[in-house]
């Protein structure tokens, strides 16, 4: 996603801290210490879903179903690298194909300050209407153009082998982006972010595959059938120029977004300043609440 290369000096340190804590941690009993760990990312999970509440959203489609994030996130990672301490990419709408991703990510933590990243990104006949504080984000059209897989086998009735042709599929492409002049190979996650429906056609059914740097996902790939034929399409979730091939030959090219905070974009991003709640970090939030409570 955004790159953040200006906090390599902060990633440094960050890491020479987490290395010192390991070292010091090393008599503590595992079993304990991953119990800690669960407490603490099950509360910074519930400060990012707050965060993601503070969007509103709805259809500007009149006989459309209202416009909701799906309840869990697509993908949870960290990005110690670029000193992303956690991020979401939550998917808009619960049911077929998704109309928009929606990503969240926390970094440049100084205590309980961070910079907070958002990516939008309108798919397939977005038709939405989005707000976030004073951003409103309103785009006519999406990026996903969805075109026939040359070749395939037809999809099988069986839905679990239908998977399997997906991800066999999904194995036929590659990804890349460019970092400065670099060009970096992206690395194919082996587990769908998503599987839906896109029709009530039989036998319709859809994937959604993450190509990422580390465990960072920067471009998407959809797979899906309408029961007879295949289709695949590809999304951003980065603002650096993206590639993708269909074996030797280039199938999708996604330059870098001309504008910044742009409401009208398919693809933007927004970038704010948070502060988090106090229970951010806190392994024990129940007995801390309680004890200020009694």
């Amino acid at each position: 996603m955004r790159r953040a290369l200006a906090l390599c000096c902060q990633s440094g340190l960050l890491l020479t801290c987490l290395s010192a804590t390991a070292f010091l941690a090393a008599d503590e009993d595992p079993a304990e210490e991953k119990r800690a760990a669960d407490k603490s990312s099950a509360s910074r999970l519930r400060a990012i879903r707050e965060i993601m509440g503070q969007i509103s959203m709805n259809s500007t489609d009149g006989d459309a179903p209202k416009l909701e994030l799906k309840p869990e996130p697509l993908l949870r990672y960290n990005d110690v690298t670029r000193g992303i301490l956690d991020s979401v990419v939550f998917r808009v709408g619960t049911k077929g194909r998704p109309v928009a991703l929606i990503s969240a990510e926390l970094y440049g933590r100084e205590g309980r300050h961070f910079l907070l990243n958002h990516e939008f990104v309108a798919l397939d006949q977005p038709k939405l209407k989005m707000k976030r504080d004073v951003f409103i984000w309103e785009p006519p059209t999406g990026l996903l153009t969805l075109q026939e897989v040359p070749a395939a086998e037809p999809p099988v009735v069986n839905p679990r082998l239908r998977l399997t042709q997906m991800r066999r599929i999904a194995e036929q492409f590659s990804a890349s982006q460019m970092v400065g002049a670099s060009r970096i190979e992206l690395q194919r996650m082996a587990t769908p972010l998503d599987r839906y429906t896109p029709s009530d056609r039989p036998q319709a059914d859809g994937s959604l595959f993450a190509f990422a740097w580390g465990l960072n996902p920067e471009a998407v790939l959809f797979v899906e059938t309408d029961g007879k034929k295949w289709f695949y399409g590809w999304a951003p979730l980065t603002s650096a120029p993206l590639e993708a091939k269909l074996g030797e030959a280039v199938v999708w090219r996604c330059p870098r977004p001309t504008s910044h905070e742009d409401r009208r974009a398919a693809y933007t991003s927004i970038h704010r300043q948070l502060i988090v709640p106090d229970y951010f970090d806190d392994a024990a939030e129940k007995e801390t609440r309680d004890s200020r409570n009694p």
